[in-house]
C-alpha cells in the first residue's frame, strides 16, 4: 500500500485496503476452510488487479503478470471448473475494456499512461507476487501440518478404538465360552439321566414323558446355540461340524419330538416321506436339525386350528449320483406373514407381533447356516391362509455307513476295558459311569477330579482310553493330556484320549487336537456317538 502511494498510484493504494482487512480476518478466523479462504482471496485480488488494469495498464504482458497468480492458485487448490470460469470471465472483461478503449477514464494519471508508471507497476507486480506466492506456501504448508497432526491424532484415535474393540471381541468370546460350558455341563447331565431312564423303563407313559424331557432338553440346547451361531455368523468364524447320519431317523425324531405339541393344540400333525430317501447322508446332522426344529416350532406356534404338514423328499443330482438334494417342506394353516414382515423375514430381530417370546433370531441364523451348506430356503405365505417353508439341503450320499449302535456294543463283547474318567463335576461323572456301564457290561472304570490326579494315576497304571473333560481346577485337560503325550513310556504316551467339553467354539476344540487329543465330543453328548468314537480309536490301537 506504502508503495503504491509513494509511486503516486493513490486510487490503487486506497484499493489495496480491503483486500487487507480480508486477509486480516482470514488470519484469525477459524470460519472458512483453506480452499475457501483461497477462493475468496482470489476473488479480491482478480478485482483488484481489473481495477488497476483499468487505471494504469494497456499491456499484454501486464495482463499476464496480473491475472497467472490468481489462476496458478486455484489449479493448485484444484478447483479446475471455477478457473475456466475466472479465465473466461478475465478474456471477456479484457477485450471488452480493449474494444470499448475504457482506458478513457483512467483517473490514474493519464500522462504517466504506459510510460513512467510501466516499470515500477511492474516491480510493484513481482514483489506483490512473490509476497503472495510467499504466504501462499506458508498456509499450504500450516494447512498440510495441519492436516498431518490431524491425521495423526484420528489415527491414534482409530488404534485406540481398535484396542478397544479387539478388547471387547476376547471379553465377548470369553463371556459366551463361559456360558456355554455352564449351560451345557447341567444340561448333559439331564440328557444322561434321560437316556439311563429310557433303557431301563419300559411304560410307554413313561417313555413319552421322557421324550419330552429330551425336547425340552434340546429345545434349551437350540436356544443356547442360536446365540452361539448368531455371533459367530456374524464374526465370520462359523464352521460346519460333518458326519454320516440317517436322515429319515434324524428328521422323524424331530417329528416326534413335536408331536404331544401339536396334539395339544388340537393340531392335525402329519409326515409325509417320500421312497428315494438315502439310508445315509453326510452333513451337519445338528444343524440341519436345529434349521428344521425352528421352522416346525414356528408352525406350531402361530397356528391355533388346522394343519401342521412335514414333508421330506427330493432327488439325486443330474449331474452327481453321489449327491442327494434333500427337501424339506413345512406346511401349516396358521396366520401367515404379512407382506411388510415377509420382506425382511431373514433379518435380524424380525418378527411377528403375535409372538410374545421369540428372540428373533431362529430364521436369521437358518438362513446364514443354509447359506453355509451351499443350500435355499423359500417360503409363501397369504394372511389367514397359511404358510410353507421350503428347504433344501445339498449331501454327498454315503455308500458305505458307518456301523450301527448295536454293532458298535459288540465290539466291546469280549474286551475287558479299562477306562480312566476325568471331570471335576461329579454329578456328570456319575451320569457318565451309569451310561457307559448300562452299554458295556466288561469295564473297569477310574475316576479323576482333575489333569494332575489323572496324570498321577496313568504314570501307576495302564489304561486302554481316557475321557478327558477340558476345563477343570489344578490342571486342566489340555495341559494334562500334553504331559501325558511327553511321557518316556511309549505305550501310555499313546493311550487315546477323548475330550469330553461343553466348549463348542472352533479355537477351543482346535485346541485339543493340537495338545494331542484323538478326538472330541461336545456335551451334551449321545452315549452312542461317544462309543463309536471309542470304538474307533480303539481299533486304531488293537484294543478291540
Amino acid at each position: 500500500m506504502l508503495f503504491l502511494f509513494y509511486l503516486k498510484l493513490d486510487y490503487a493504494a486506497w484499493a489495496t485496503i480491503p483486500i487487507i482487512l480480508l486477509f486480516i480476518q482470514f488470519s484469525f478466523s477459524k470460519n472458512f476452510t483453506f480452499p475457501q479462504k483461497s477462493v475468496l482471496a482470489v476473488t479480491a485480488i482478480t478485482l483488484f488487479y481489473s481495477y488497476s488494469y483499468i487505471l494504469y495498464g494497456k499491456s499484454l504482458n501486464y495482463v499476464i503478470l496480473a491475472y497467472w497468480t490468481a489462476i496458478i492458485l486455484l489449479i493448485v487448490i484444484r478447483y479446475i471448473k471455477l478457473m475456466y470460469l475466472f479465465l473466461g470471465v478475465i478474456i471477456v472483461f479484457v477485450l471488452v475494456t480493449n474494444y470499448y478503449d475504457f482506458f478513457g477514464f483512467d483517473y490514474g494519471n493519464k500522462q504517466n499512461f504506459e510510460s513512467d508508471i510501466y516499470n515500477p507497476l511492474f516491480y510493484f507486480m513481482v514483489i506483490m507476487i512473490s509476497l503472495y506466492l510467499i504466504i501462499l506456501l506458508v498456509a499450504r504448508t500450516t494447512a498440510v501440518t495441519l492436516i498431518i497432526n490431524d491425521l495423526k491424532s484420528k489415527n491414534n484415535e482409530l488404534n485406540e478404538s481398535r484396542a478397544e474393540l479387539k478388547k471387547l471381541q476376547i471379553n465377548k468370546e470369553s463371556f459366551f465360552a463361559i456360558m456355554s460350558h455352564e449351560i451345557r455341563t447341567p444340561l448333559n447331565a439331564i440328557k444322561g439321566i434321560s437316556d439311563i431312564l429310557k433303557s431301563n423303563i419300559q411304560s410307554e407313559e413313561d417313555q413319552n414323558l421322557l421324550e419330552l424331557m429330551d425336547y425340552s432338553t434340546n429345545h434349551l440346547l437350540a436356544l443356547v446355540n442360536n446365540i452361539l451361531d448368531f455371533t459367530k455368523l456374524n464374526d465370520g468364524v462359523f464352521t460346519l461340524q460333518y458326519s454320516e447320519f440317517n436322515i429319515q431317523k434324524s428328521l422323524h425324531s424331530l417329528f416326534k419330538m413335536n408331536e404331544r405339541l401339536a396334539i395339544e393344540k388340537g393340531l392335525v400333525f402329519k409326515i409325509e416321506t417320500t421312497d428315494n430317501l438315502p439310508n445315509f447322508v453326510y452333513g451337519d446332522k445338528n444343524r440341519i436339525n436345529q434349521i428344521v426344529l425352528n421352522l416346525l416350532n414356528n408352525a406350531i406356534e402361530y397356528t391355533k386350528k388346522g394343519s401342521v404338514t412335514m414333508k421330506i423328499g427330493g432327488e439325486y443330482a443330474a449331474n452327481n449320483k453321489n449327491e442327494y438334494l434333500l427337501q424339506v417342506i413345512i406346511e401349516d394353516t396358521g396366520k401367515g406373514i404379512d407382506k411388510t414382515l415377509a420382506e425382511k423375514l431373514f433379518q435380524k430381530y424380525a418378527t411377528s407381533n403375535a409372538s410374545k417370546n421369540s428372540v428373533g433370531l431362529g430364521l436369521t441364523i437358518s438362513k446364514g447356516l443354509i447359506d453355509l451348506m451351499k443350500g435355499k430356503i423359500s417360503f409363501e405365505s397369504e394372511v389367514k391362509v397359511g404358510t410353507t417353508f421350503y428347504l433344501t439341503f445339498p449331501l454327498p450320499v454315503v455308500l458305505k455307513k458307518e456301523k450301527d449302535v448295536e454293532d458298535v456294543e459288540k465290539d466291546f463283547e469280549n474286551t475287558n476295558l479299562k477306562m480312566l474318567l476325568v471331570d471335576d463335576n461329579k454329578i456328570n461323572l456319575l451320569v457318565l459311569q451309569k451310561q457307559i456301564v448300562n452299554k458295556l457290561k466288561k469295564c473297569e472304570l477310574t475316576i479323576a477330579y482333575n489333569g494332575l490326579e489323572a496324570l498321577n494315576l496313568i504314570k501307576e497304571n495302564q489304561y486302554d482310553i481316557i475321557l478327558m473333560d477340558v476345563i477343570m481346577p489344578v490342571m486342566d485337560g489340555i495341559e494334562a493330556t500334553t504331559h501325558i503325550r511327553a511321557l518316556t513310556d511309549s505305550v501310555k504316551n499313546k493311550i487315546p484320549i477323548i475330550a469330553l467339553t461343553a466348549n463348542v467354539g472352533e479355537k477351543e476344540l482346535n485346541a485339543c487336537l493340537n495338545a494331542g487329543m484323538n478326538d472330541f465330543v461336545t456335551k451334551p453328548f449321545e452315549i452312542n456317538a461317544l462309543l463309536k468314537i471309542m470304538s474307533r480309536e480303539l481299533q486304531s490301537t488293537n484294543v478291540i
